[in-house]
């Protein structure tokens, strides 16, 4: 958020705020449960409803600041209970919540990338806005949704669709999404941000998109206050987006707008999104079950530098920049190529000399100790394809060769060099069965036959 002083209200300037925009509040209440926050963040009774304007400006009364809906769409919310939200479910929005710890612009970033990703799939009819204090909320109503997918209601597949939205949504904007923060910030200073070296670098650490919903989740309904700033959670349009600042979402801009929330939609808008999201997470469930069933590769002696990948030999050879991030890479690289701590230690002091300018020798002795208490962490991940979209750790030393193409994680490329070179071969197994051999099927005129 901007350095803008935050101005604490009076509870005669709350009860005015609600006065004013009473009817914008009910107007997204129905079907659902909603409840009030007080100025310490506790939360008033549950489970509770608004059906007048008359209940809100009660509620104020009472020293309530903050309104807060649920996410779920329910038949009869005043009769919640443990046991029943399968049968009185009849549907759910998707909420996406932005937060970002670095501030506001970093905020926009993602949740210009989530749009884009909506507009990809035709989607054109979502709602945005402010949440009151460092971030936004992006919002797929429910009637957006199929009501079934493969003859089971969806509204029963609650949480674990809007989960699988969620991380789907977060995948397809991953890389862009930190290279835009690299750009914006640097990368020098988004580690200095981490308290300590991550095992994969994510732009997660930095702008937060939600991905877990709970029973009964809640968002802040829109046009209610942040206690924490005593700004107002404020619809906007994509268009106001980019020059969006917080101080618009004062209580006396915000009674100005009649931008909405929750917008009219197309039914089935975002049904490819959803099919698509699934798919993925099929074929993420296969992979996670084939990586169970794949042979690892064991091997017990220490791995020397010949076969290390360009990059690695690259740190090695000394840096003018990002020598802590490639402490981190070394660190968790060599450990892996089953180096003895005392071979790591002597190797990084050795590096360390022909830097450009040697880190201190606690905090390299500090990574060694703390590394040496954690379980086996691979060195971040990088492209798989040649290139170093992962620019925090890599975009410095990358430089690929043709065996690069095929690995995404540079631990792989000494084992993959290993096999080329043929210290690694696979023993033939024994089949207890015969198996049937199945060739490519080839047209040949009028004629198909397999290729053997």
């Amino acid at each position: 958020m901007s350095d803008m002083k935050i101005k604490q209200l009076t509870r005669l300037e709350i009860l005015r705020h609600y006065s004013n925009v009473a009817d914008k509040i009910l107007a997204v209440s129905r079907d659902r449960e909603v409840v009030g926050a007080f100025p310490d963040g506790s939360y008033s009774k549950r489970p509770n409803i608004i059906q007048y304007k008359s209940d809100i400006i009660e509620m104020v009364r009472h020293g309530v600041c903050s309104f807060h809906g649920s996410v779920e769409r329910w038949v009869n919310p005043m009769s919640l209970a443990s046991d029943n939200h399968d049968k009185l479910r009849i549907g759910w929005d998707f909420i996406l919540d932005i937060d970002s710890k670095l501030g506001i612009e970093e905020a926009k970033l993602a949740a210009e990338l989530i749009i884009s990703v909506f507009k990809n799939y035709g989607i054109k009819n979502y709602g945005l806005k402010f949440s009151g204090r460092r971030g936004f909320h992006l919002v797929l109503p429910w009637e957006m949704f199929p009501k079934e997918i493969n003859s089971k209601p969806l509204a029963k597949n609650y949480p674990n669709y809007p989960k699988i939205l969620a991380s789907f949504i977060r995948k397809e904007i991953e890389q862009e999404l930190i290279r835009k923060l690299i750009a914006l910030k640097g990368a020098k200073q988004l580690m200095e941000i981490l308290e300590e070296p991550p095992e994969k670098i994510s732009p997660y650490y930095f702008v937060e998109v939600e991905k877990d919903w709970g029973s009964r989740h809640m968002f802040r309904m829109p046009f209610s206050f942040n206690e924490k700033t005593w700004l107002v959670s404020l619809p906007i349009t994509k268009r106001e987006l980019k020059t969006f600042k917080p101080e618009y979402a004062t209580p006396e801009n915000s009674i100005k707008t009649n931008t909405k929330f929750f917008n009219n939609v197309e039914k089935d808008e975002a049904l490819n999104l959803l099919i698509d999201a699934l798919d993925w997470f099929s074929s993420l469930k296969k992979d996670k079950q084939n990586i169970r069933k794949r042979k690892i590769i064991q091997w017990e002696k220490k791995i020397t530098e010949p076969f290390f990948p360009p990059c690695i030999k690259n740190i090695l050879a000394g840096l003018e920049d990002g020598r802590k991030r490639s402490l981190f890479t070394l660190i968790t690289f060599l450990k892996m190529m089953n180096w003895s701590w005392k071979d790591i230690e002597d190797k990084l002091f050795e590096w360390n000399k022909k830097n450009n300018q040697p880190l201190a020798e606690n905090l390299i002795l500090g990574q060694l100790r703390w590394n040496q208490q954690q379980k086996s962490i691979l060195p971040p991940n990088c492209a798989g394809d040649g290139r170093a979209t992962n620019e925090l750790f890599y975009g410095f030393v990358c430089k690929p060769d043709k065996l690069c193409k095929h690995i995404k994680n540079p631990v792989s490329y000494p084992f993959k060099k290993m096999k080329q070179m043929g210290y690694l071969k696979k023993k033939a197994k024994k089949q207890k069965k015969p198996v049937e051999k199945i060739g490519k099927i080839i047209k040949h005129g009028n004629k198909i036959s397999p290729n053997n």
